[in-house]
């Protein structure tokens, strides 16, 4: 049998902890339990993870962006500005009492008033919610088929609207069936932008496309991926080997010359380290930056334009200027490059 590597184990540790939290919710939840549904020893939970409460953090967010990233995929899908936010709605709302990912949700917001990691996960993931809705209802007004002076904040008077509807939908038998949640929800949404409830009966119809789709990035995820090239230039410049590897993920690869690779976070580093020690300092500057993104499979593509001037030890200055082709890989929430080629434009 093919050994595992520490990504699929955490990644598994982490599906198994979901659906334990779904039996049991987060605070009846043990790492006693999630090892024996796994057949492994406590120690080896406690090996990818230094707490339980970090577990139930990384195991929630871990849910959730998979949960997240298969609405916007389906999303991007719809033909139209009112069927995009007809399905929103829809994905948003519980499919009833028994929805385990609302279940997961709610108990989810519980947990984050004791866990400050979990407060912390919960918050990104409802700001990524709100985000996505406020990018429908501006695409909406660019394409003339919504009148919304500040879709920011209609975004969160809906967001609000869903999520207090569905904690009562789903905590409570009778209050209302899913058919007039969705109503409720399609009445206020119709006042936000300009619309009636007749706008959005003719959208349910619409197939789906499948949901692995490249498209430019939402603004969470723009932020994330600058951010995480930021990181990268930051640690060349203070020549920080720790901060720089971080932004890898396990199983890199990373081009200096065509069709030359080195693969794995610890040859990549190697490579890295012997470089650096040739120079006295080095300054590494990106610039334009473009991406394309598969929120579903957690996947993108970039190209950074850098400058990169430096100082050798043994004396002369020297720099290039270059593009990298990236790829890039969701890895537990946070973005990693999966491979950087670069290609230089021209020696400064």
């Amino acid at each position: 049998m093919k050994k595992q590597s520490v990504e699929e184990r955490r990644n598994e540790i982490l599906e198994v902890t979901c659906q334990v939290v779904i039996e049991r919710g987060f605070a009846g939840t043990r790492i006693s339990d999630v090892a024996k549904r796994l057949d492994v020893s406590s120690s080896l939970i406690h090996y990818h993870f230094d707490s339980k409460e970090s577990l139930l953090a990384e195991a929630f967010a871990h849910y959730a962006q998979n949960d997240l990233a298969e609405m916007e995929g389906e999303i991007a899908s719809a033909p139209t500005a009112t069927a995009q936010l007809d399905r929103l709605i829809q994905n948003m709302v519980p499919e009833g009492s028994d929805d385990l990912e609302w279940m997961l949700w709610i108990d989810g917001w519980g947990e984050a008033l004791r866990n400050p990691m979990m407060k912390k996960i919960s918050q990104q993931l409802d700001e990524q919610t709100t985000d996505l809705l406020q990018r429908v209802l501006t695409a909406g007004v660019e394409s003339g088929e919504f009148s919304c002076a500040a879709p920011e904040s209609s975004a969160i008077r809906l967001t609000a609207l869903v999520d207090g509807l569905a904690v009562q939908f789903a905590a409570h038998d009778g209050m209302m069936d899913r058919r007039q949640l969705i109503d409720h929800v399609r009445t206020v949404a119709a006042a936000e932008v300009g619309l009636t409830l007749a706008d959005f009966e003719s959208t349910s119809a619409v197939p789906p496309r499948p949901r692995s789709v490249s498209v430019a990035p939402g603004a969470a995820t723009e932020s994330a991926l600058r951010q995480l090239i930021a990181q990268y230039s930051d640690a060349v410049i203070r020549n920080d080997p720790e901060a720089w590897i971080a932004t890898w993920a396990d199983d890199g690869r990373w081009s200096l010359s065509p069709g030359t690779w080195i693969e794995g976070r610890n040859a990549i580093l190697t490579t890295w380290t012997g470089a650096m020690k040739g120079l006295k300092w080095v300054v590494h500057t990106p610039g334009v930056c473009l991406f394309e993104v598969d929120e579903h499979e957690g996947t993108a593509n970039g190209r950074v334009t850098i400058e990169e001037r430096f100082e050798r030890t043994r004396g002369g200055r020297g720099g290039i200027l270059a593009t990298y082709h990236d790829t890039y890989r969701r890895v537990h929430g946070q973005w990693l490059f999966d491979s950087r080629e670069l290609h230089v434009i021209a020696t400064l």
